[in-house]
């Protein structure tokens, strides 16, 4: 079996037969699906058993709950594919992506982690789409530092199971994507991209990320700071400007609700960095240092 595909299970019964579709309806078919019901209170753990009576490569397996990191570890624990990918129950696939994904793991059977495009939430006015393009990295910090913290997401990559052997989510944390990668990345992992396939990650308003992007900004710079601590990074370099105004960002943000600084105070270059305001932020940082800067975002952004 080339594939496993760990899809979380909790409290989506709006979404999940749409999701198990778009992985069922994939041209790629060497793969088992591992449906983990995560205690849900809900009826998705039952209509996960009725989905997984519709087709063999499906495995359906319940668990008290313990969290999205939890969910995902107990499919790490019990997969079989030579490769691992995650899918989040309330998000799809778009035709072709395994295909195109494994097509190229297949051709290349060195390389570590494979990514592809990502559209965010499609068919909302804020639709917008990665597209990492066809590239093959020389160190896993060449891929890092090409798009900053922007990408750090479990799915919309496909791994090879090795990648996981003394890995894990952490279990009680959110963000844990970033945490994870970190370690990822410090096996120094050959990572190679392409522009062809499409994880369509669709805005739930009522999921993890949602509920706790508001209030818990200061814990993905936390988890940011880990992952730069973590891989060595020394954000002073010019290549690495982007991912400290990715960290500063989050800083502004959490600033709105914490009344503190978390991250250390450097001087950036000028440019665009993600969106055309970075050029702004990238000034005020430079001229009023972080405090401040700090101080002014969240006077101005009530207003």
């Amino acid at each position: 079996m080339k594939l496993s595909i760990i899809v979380p299970v909790y409290k989506v019964e709006k979404t999940l037969e749409r999701c198990v579709k778009s992985i069922l309806s994939q041209s790629f078919t060497d793969y088992e699906l591992l449906l983990i019901d995560d205690g849900s209170p809900d009826r998705s753990g039952a209509m996960a058993e009725k989905i997984g009576m519709t087709d063999g490569r499906i495995r359906v397996m319940h668990k008290q709950n313990g969290g999205l990191s939890d969910a995902r570890n107990y499919g790490l624990d019990r997969c079989k594919g030579c490769y691992i990918t995650f899918v989040d129950s309330d998000d799809e696939l778009a035709p072709g992506t395994l295909d195109a994904v494994m097509s190229k793991a297949m051709a290349n059977p060195d390389y570590d982690i494979i990514e592809y495009p990502v559209k965010e939430r499609p068919g909302r006015p804020d639709e917008h789409v990665f597209n990492p393009g066809d590239m093959t990295y020389a160190t896993a910090l060449d891929w890092l530092s090409r798009f900053g913290l922007e990408h750090c997401w479990a799915w919309n990559k496909v791994y090879k199971r090795t990648m996981f052997g003394d890995v894990r989510f952490p279990k009680g944390k959110i963000y844990e994507d970033v945490y994870t990668l970190a370690l990822l990345l410090k096996k120094n992992p050959l990572i190679a991209t392409i522009g062809q396939g499409m994880y369509l990650y669709h805005w739930n308003g009522e999921g993890i990320v949602a509920q706790s992007t508001k209030n818990s900004m200061d814990k993905l710079l936390e988890a940011q700071m880990y992952l730069v601590r973590t891989l060595g990074i020394n954000t002073a370099e010019k290549r690495w400007h982007r991912t400290y105004m990715n960290m500063f960002n989050t800083q502004l943000y959490a600033y709105r609700n914490t009344h503190s600084t978390m991250l250390w105070n450097q001087k950036v270059s000028i440019k665009k960095y993600n969106s055309p305001n970075d050029c702004v932020k990238a000034v005020m940082l430079n001229v009023l240092k972080l405090k401040l800067s700090c101080r002014l975002f969240n006077l101005f952004s009530r207003i």
